[in-house]
Order: C-alpha cells, then sequence, then structure tokens
C-alpha cells in the first residue's frame, strides 16, 4: 500500500488513536452544553470520529447520542486495574476419595430446601463412606452454620481443616476461622431416633390418610416420621401412599410425605451405591520355597 493510499485510509477512517485523544475534548463539550441546555449553548461541531452519532434533528436528542457514544467508547477502552498479589495459603491436603456427583447434587437440593429434615443422615452417611465433603457446598454451609452450631460443628469435623482455611483466605464470608463452641441449648443436628418398630410407624403412617386426618399441620411430623423409620421399608411406605386416592383434605399432604420417603429412598440408594474407599491389606505372605513347605 501507498503512502498515499493509507494517509486516505487513515483520513476516510479516524483511528482508535485518534478517537481516544478526542474523546476527552468531546466529553467536556457535551458536559459544558449538557450544564447550559442547548438552548443557550448549542453543542460544538464534534470532533474527529464523533459526527456519526450527531446525526439526529433535535439538539438535545442529537447531545445525548453523541454523550452515549463518548461513554461507551471510554468504558470499553478503560483497561483492568492489575489483579493485587496475594500468597494465599495452600488448601491443606484431602486424600479421601471426592463425592460423587449424585450424592453431591442431592446435597444442593437439601440446601436449596428440599426435605431438610434428611440434612442430619447426609451427613452422617458421608462420614461413614469416606469422601470428601463437595467443596462447592462448603461456604453455604459455613453460611448456614452460623445460625446452627452443631451444623457447624458437623460441616467443619467433615471438611477436615478446609473449612478454617476458606474462612481465613476469604474474610468477606464472615465467618469464624475457629469453630464457635456449642451452647448445650443449641437444637440438635442429627437424624431422629430409629423407632423400635418401624413397621408400626408405617401402620400408623397410613392410618392417618386413611382416617382422612391428614392435615397440612401433620405434615412436618410425619416427614420426621418417614426419616426415621429404618430403609428397607420405606419401598412400602412409598408404595401404599401411592395407593391412595385423591383426597383434596389430605393430597397436599400424601404428596409432601411421599416426596420425603422418594427423596430418602433414591438418597440410600445414591450411597449405597458408591464404593467404599480401599484400604491397604497386609501383603501376601512369601510362597513356599522348599519341598518341607510345599508339603
Amino acid at each position: 500500500m501507498s503512502d498515499v493510499h493509507a494517509a486516505s485510509v487513515a483520513t476516510a477512517n479516524p483511528s482508535a488513536d485518534l478517537l481516544a485523544a478526542s474523546a476527552t475534548d468531546e466529553w467536556a463539550d457535551l458536559v459544558a452544553t449538557a450544564v447550559l441546555g442547548t438552548d443557550r449553548r448549542p453543542a460544538p461541531p464534534p470532533r474527529p470520529g464523533w459526527d456519526t452519532w450527531s446525526q439526529a434533528s433535535d439538539p438535545a436528542v442529537a447531545l445525548l447520542d453523541r454523550a452515549a457514544a463518548v461513554v461507551v467508547a471510554r468504558r470499553a477502552g478503560a483497561c483492568p486495574p492489575p489483579a493485587p498479589e496475594v500468597d494465599l495459603p495452600r488448601a491443606p491436603v484431602d486424600d479421601r476419595p471426592p463425592c460423587p456427583h449424585a450424592v453431591a447434587a442431592r446435597l444442593g437440593r437439601l440446601l436449596a430446601g428440599e426435605h431438610d429434615e434428611l440434612l442430619p443422615e447426609w451427613f452422617q452417611r458421608c462420614g461413614e463412606l469416606g469422601v470428601q465433603l463437595p467443596w462447592a457446598a462448603l461456604p453455604a454451609l459455613l453460611l448456614r452454620g452460623r445460625r446452627h452450631p452443631r451444623l457447624d460443628a458437623a460441616v467443619r469435623q467433615l471438611a477436615c481443616g478446609r473449612a478454617s482455611w476458606l474462612a481465613e483466605v476469604l474474610p468477606e464470608l464472615g465467618v469464624r476461622v475457629v469453630q464457635q463452641a456449642v451452647p448445650d441449648t443449641a437444637p440438635p443436628f442429627a437424624p431422629p431416633p430409629r423407632p423400635a418398630d418401624s413397621g408400626a410407624v408405617v401402620t400408623g403412617i397410613l392410618s392417618v390418610f386413611h382416617e382422612r386426618l391428614a392435615t397440612w399441620n401433620t405434615a412436618r411430623e410425619m416427614c420426621l416420621a418417614a426419616a426415621s423409620i429404618d430403609p428397607v421399608w420405606l419401598p412400602t411406605l412409598c408404595a401404599e401412599l401411592s395407593r391412595i386416592g385423591f383426597d383434596p383434605t389430605i393430597e397436599r399432604t400424601r404428596r409432601e410425605v411421599l416426596g420425603a420417603a422418594e427423596f430418602r429412598h433414591a438418597m440410600l440408594l445414591e450411597f449405597s451405591a458408591v464404593e467404599p474407599p480401599s484400604t491397604p491389606h497386609d501383603p501376601p505372605s512369601a510362597p513356599p520355597t522348599t519341598p518341607g513347605d510345599l508339603a
């Protein structure tokens, strides 16, 4: 490309450097006109590169169009400040296997409020399984633990040091680095006690529905009962609740209790499908090397 042709292209299409240099002056002119008003001080002609946005017939509209173009250009061309260099401590090493996806997704549903009476059992099963806590859920669990000290203690025990690490590197989270003392009056965080006869509990739940006494006020109590029974009774409870005919006086409660039983049954199946972490075994004994040994 010749020098003459390059100069003509630059004249027809103002370069980015030219627009950047004129943006400050263009903005100053527009602010001065806006303060006095277009009737008292007509806007000066646009500077090179800004004439495209001054085509409106109304001077006030043209002023706003030009101002919008300058604001967008200045914001688009601004470079973000460099990120501060912070020497963050490394997260504690956790050698346990990661939490399976299905189990972690179930925790997310519990934290969203779906049958949260089963949250203590989820923690119990996860601890027995020997897997890591889903780290994406750790901030939400720590925030909830600020109101429930026993939950906070369970989270920190299962997190194996990463709860304190997160509280230290993320102070804006607003949680303590060290676990707070659990007062004696704090509500418990444990699965409901297992009844001596889970079959009788299932019979009692079904009787309340058959007698049309299952009002919405009894839903929470029956959900807790469904959370306490032996898991082998869950398929029976789900099947019998599904067979109950529609009745507008008990349907809402039936759906809630059935949902809690199905939710728990699915959760336990997800835990049972996970293979426990392998443990090192004793090395095999040396093979016999003499005829006497072979004998």
